[in-house]
């Protein structure tokens, strides 16, 4: 169950969340919703009170948000931090968002696409939240470049697919390489699922709500993170294959003298590579480097 009673939203972002306010605002500028480009928004006032109540826990005063739709979560987030950047690659709904939201000059609207942002020339080293709702096929690449960039939010609460929630937050046994990326930079939590019913249009698919929290410092070493995950991309790119096929061809060796390495590093030849965590991937990475190999890229 939701908590939602921690936070009340303010009357403008609950009527952004009617269907007939939606297709009204839709119908005066002449916009069909995109499937391409997963515009699905927000119709169920409960979630979004869920999900302010996890963005502004504590005092944040700067907050990024990607994908704002029609702004009823914008709306929410002006009237709780003090600078709002949200970032829109949908030209048509940029006039729809200065009408929605005229009287928060604290909201700067971005046009652009999300994959490939950076957050650098807007937050400098000042630290911020990110709040998103990502369509599917951006959801992959812009976690893994604000999650590694220098420049990332100290949180992230966003809604994704949710198959693409539990990978993020995925252990040992159902890790993929998008997981191994964001624990090596953050700390992820799944939060709360989300019905498909609760967007205008519904998608096919249901949705989920998770907080990533950014490591003060990587997982691994600094001189390690290039390696270890290159390693770890090699073995994910053949995840039905054991850990010692996927991975030796990457090293370039014989059969014998991988499953040496991974005797080394206390992993059975036969494990696949869903099935190894952080510290396991480290330790192949110190037997490949003990053995003098080289990692190639």
């Amino acid at each position: 169950m939701i908590d939602s009673e921690v936070y009340d939203i303010p009357a403008q972002a609950r009527d952004l969340c009617r269907p007939r306010t939606m297709r009204a605002l839709l119908r005066r500028v002449d916009i069909r919703l995109s499937r391409k480009l997963g515009q699905h928004m927000l119709a169920d006032p409960g979630v979004l009170r869920a999900v302010m109540r996890h963005v502004m826990q504590g005092k944040h005063d700067q907050i990024l948000e990607i994908g704002p739709g029609l702004g009823s979560l914008t709306v929410c987030l002006a009237e709780s931090a003090q600078r709002v950047v949200t970032v829109e690659i949908d030209a048509r709904m940029l006039a729809l968002l200065d009408a929605t939201l005229a009287f928060y000059p604290n909201v700067e609207t971005v046009h652009q696409d999300a994959v490939g942002f950076d957050p650098q020339p807007y937050f400098g080293a000042e630290p911020y939240v990110l709040a998103a709702n990502l369509p599917y096929s951006v959801a992959t690449p812009v976690i893994r470049q604000l999650a590694a960039h220098q420049a990332g939010p100290q949180r992230m609460v966003i809604m994704l697919q949710r198959e693409v929630a539990e990978r993020v937050c995925a252990q040992p046994g159902e890790t993929s390489y998008l997981s191994l990326l964001v624990q090596t930079y953050a700390k992820p939590e799944y939060l709360f699922g989300v019905p498909a019913q609760a967007f205008f249009p519904p998608p096919q698919v249901d949705s989920a709500v998770v907080e990533v929290v950014k490591r003060e410092e990587p997982y691994y070493p600094a001189e390690a993170v290039d390696d270890v995950l290159r390693l770890a991309r090699a073995g994910f790119a053949q995840r039905r294959k054991q850990v010692h096929n996927s991975v030796r061809s990457l090293l370039r060796i014989e059969d014998d003298r991988m499953r040496e390495l991974l005797k080394d590093a206390g992993i059975a030849p036969q494990c696949r590579p869903q099935e190894l965590s952080l510290a396991a991937w480290f330790a192949l990475y110190q037997a490949v480097k003990a053995d003098g190999l080289l990692i190639g890229s």
